[in-house]
């Protein structure tokens, strides 16, 4: 299926920039061009801009999109950013990477994400102790699954601790944790 999926980008994805996306990197290339010669570390060229051109394509290619967004260009100019900031002097490193921190890409709050793989992992071990029981409904309340279930299942997106998520207020006005590591819906 993956090799499928990605012929299929290879060969009918053909990404383009728009105006605004290419002010964008050209306004990066210039602040990264200036910052990098004032501090004394190694140039920026302009084959690294061109490499962000090709990697917003190839994201928005992924996605199976015929124009590149403006995450796609967020992404690329993070991962030459990361990757010009580990080619420098631990100083002038430091010193750059404050000055950029507007072109690092912001990561959007997973918790409604989190929380609607919860939901549809309790609605699938519901329906297979309906299965199970032989009935049409479940009468019982409250819905018990291991914790260890929902981690795996989130283990793919949720790279950072599911400690947060477990005492956010979204998930507490729903959920709760038994002393047993389980998961327990509060209200129906």
């Amino acid at each position: 299926m993956l090799k499928k999926y990605l012929i299929y980008a290879k060969r009918y994805m053909k990404p383009k920039l728009s105006e605004v996306d290419q002010n964008k990197i050209t306004q990066f290339y210039a602040d990264i061009r200036r910052e990098s010669s004032t501090v004394g570390g190694i140039p920026i060229a302009v084959r690294h801009i061109e490499s962000v051109i090709r990697m917003s394509e190839a994201f928005a290619k992924l996605h199976l999109r015929d124009h590149v967004r403006a995450t796609d260009v967020d992404m690329a100019i993070e991962m030459l950013l990361e990757s010009f900031l580990q080619s420098q002097k631990l100083s002038v490193s430091r010193q750059l990477s404050k000055k950029f921190e507007k072109y690092k890409f912001k990561r959007q709050d997973a918790t409604q994400l989190l929380l609607h793989t919860l939901k549809r992992v309790i609605e699938d071990r519901a329906h297979y102790t309906r299965v199970i029981q032989g009935v049409d409904s479940l009468t019982q309340i409250h819905m018990r699954i291991p914790q260890a279930m929902f981690t795996t299942e989130v283990r793919e997106f949720a790279q950072h601790s599911l400690h947060d998520f477990y005492k956010s207020p979204a998930f507490t006005a729903l959920y709760k944790i038994d002393g047993n590591d389980i998961i327990t819906i509060n209200k129906v």
